[in-house]
């Protein structure tokens, strides 16, 4: 029984990009998940990119020709769109073939989904063994509840991900970060789920993952670390957790597994101020053994900003944070947020000043936006904030357009010109960098050779040597 998995991009701009950075040829480790399940027990996976597709016409073509028995889709927020106009062409191609849709939109937003009669099942939450126990039922000739609430599998019995579901050799050739990680560049995820309370961002992962974290051992994520260091020669790593320093110890017992297996690649990873700054010695350690950049979201220089955020962080410990990455060797990926609902212009310029005394090697600017599934969402809705009339807007998060009432977004966009001149001598020059970033959005190529200049100047010796 033939079964096709459908990674939707991230907006129609996306059809054809495949192959021109990182970010329009990453995999999508749930599908890969998803597909490595399912092939263990027996069903034919197969996958439509589109990022590999001409447009809309080509997605035909794939359909008719491969003429699957079940498509399976996945769906995050700014993928609505998209997913639902897939769901009716596969229809509309051959109304018999049974559709599937699952991920983070599904299961926050599940009776929105479901008012598309063309959608025969949905999967909420983690989707590898409900989804397989339905093509179970379906090659049977059964069927199941429309509605169908995914079992969280224990991350240790889950096989390896089916990275080959993709043309995975031209994904690793191309690194985040051009110029600090040379290529081959894997991608990973150790664990699943967030403890933290981040008022736009929760109570999404508890949603799909369940309370807290689950992280999978030490041990598990070494041998995959091995089969695809045997098979691709890898030279850096991308760890996706949502907090890879969450457990000191895993950390400590990473590190020390990682060393005495003979690893050497370098790799960047996610972590909160407060657990840096908690766990100095496991920032230590793990710059012993490869850790080259640390993504961090500061999101504000304001302390009741950050409150407001629920963020559970000081600004003190944003600048802590900061020097003790620094202090061992690595360098910071800082994040910042603009445009948050109460913030004033006052609070944004305590933004600007944090980020001039921190000094990031990379920073990325945002402004606030309204995404379903998170408290800070539901505050916007409830207090009729938001600018938001498409999902499509939501694939932008970039400082370009308005996402909520009462906010001074020219002010905003000066502002995001500012931040983004600390690296480059100024406002002007941050204005000139912000618009290059802003405009080649679309253009994943262009973008990618500029983000590439820049990686190669920050991880130069001159570099390390002026910024002493």
């Amino acid at each position: 029984m033939k079964t096709i998995l459908v990674d939707p991009g991230a907006g129609e701009s996306s059809f054809g990009t495949f192959g021109e950075s990182h970010w329009s040829s990453i995999i999508h480790h749930g599908l890969c998940s998803i597909s490595a399940y399912a092939k263990r027990e027996g069903f034919d996976i197969e996958l439509i990119d589109i990022r590999q597709l001409h447009g809309w016409e080509h997605f035909k073509q794939e359909i008719t020709v491969r003429n699957p028995h079940v498509i399976g889709l996945s769906m995050r927020s700014f993928d609505f769109n998209m997913v639902m106009k897939a769901v009716d062409i596969i229809k509309s191609c051959n109304s018999e073939i049974i559709t599937v849709v699952g991920g983070v939109h599904p299961t926050i937003a599940t009776d929105e989904v479901a008012a598309n009669e063309n959608i025969d099942y949905i999967i909420t939450g983690e989707g590898e063994i409900s989804f397989t126990n339905l093509l179970k039922k379906i090659e049977k000739g059964q069927s199941d509840e429309r509605i169908i609430r995914g079992i969280p599998p224990d991350l240790d019995t889950l096989p390896f991900d089916d990275r080959e579901l993709y043309n995975y050799k031209v994904t690793i050739s191309l690194p985040n970060y051009p110029g600090v990680f040379k290529p081959p560049m894997v991608t990973m995820i150790a664990s699943r789920g967030c403890p933290y309370n981040c008022s736009f961002c929760a109570p999404h992962a508890r949603k799909m993952f369940g309370k807290g974290v689950r992280a999978r051992s030490v041990d598990h994520v070494i041998e995959e670390l091995k089969i695809l260091r045997d098979k691709y020669d890898f030279n850096c790593i991308k760890f996706y957790d949502y907090s890879f320093t969450a457990n000191p110890n895993w950390i400590y017992e990473f590190c020390d597994k990682y060393q005495s297996n003979g690893f050497t690649q370098s790799f960047l990873c996610q972590s909160r101020v407060d657990l840096i700054c908690r766990h100095e010695d496991s920032i230590k350690r793990l710059s012993e053994v490869g850790l080259k950049l640390m993504l961090v979201g500061f999101e504000s220089g304001n302390q009741r900003v950050l409150n407001f955020l629920r963020k559970g962080t000081t600004v003190e410990q944003n600048l802590k944070a900061a020097e003790i990455c620094k202090k061992y060797g690595v360098m910071v990926g800082g994040s910042f947020m603009l445009g948050i609902p109460t913030e004033t212009k006052e609070e944004v310029k305590d933004t600007i000043e944090i980020v001039k005394k921190i000094k990031p090697h990379f920073t990325s600017v945002s402004f606030f936006t309204p995404i379903p599934g998170n408290d800070l969402y539901d505050y916007c809705m409830e207090n009729d904030l938001s600018l938001i009339t498409s999902y499509d807007q939501l694939v932008d998060f970039a400082p370009s357009t308005p996402k909520i009432k009462g906010v001074d977004y020219d002010f905003l966009r000066d502002a995001a010109s500012e931040i983004m001149g600390v690296k480059f001598g100024g406002k002007i020059s941050g204005k000139i960098v912000r618009f290059f970033y802003v405009t080649t959005k679309n253009k994943p190529k262009f973008r990618n050779f500029l983000v590439r200049c820049y990686s190669q100047w920050v991880g130069s010796s001159i570099y390390r040597l002026l910024n002493h």
